[in-house]
């Protein structure tokens, strides 16, 4: 993708709670987004149970290169964590 394409792609991201939207942000870049992700996993990851917060450091140390080339390649990424009842879901949609 060229600095021009880069320039002109925006990326709008939301996060859901058991399907109802708590968030949205419009980010310019991948960076933006996965930072926008990170900052409010980061403040709930403390709340989180064992498993769904391992689920998280994982994605934060782990997941973020997938997610950036995904978004760089245009495509979607989404990342879920279930703890309980509650489904937490950030999404990132790139829109040309």
């Amino acid at each position: 993708m060229t600095t021009q394409q880069h320039a002109a792609q925006l990326y709008y991201c939301e996060c859901y709670v058991n399907e109802h939207r708590l968030g949205t942000y419009d980010a310019h870049s991948p960076r933006e987004a996965l930072r926008w992700v990170r900052i409010s996993l980061m403040m709930i990851a403390i709340t989180l149970d064992e498993k769904p917060y391992r689920q998280a450091r994982t994605w934060l140390d782990q997941g973020q290169p997938t997610a950036a080339h995904d978004l760089e390649e245009g495509k979607p990424h989404t990342l879920t964590l279930k703890q309980r009842t509650t489904a937490a879901t950030w999404t990132i949609n790139p829109i040309a």
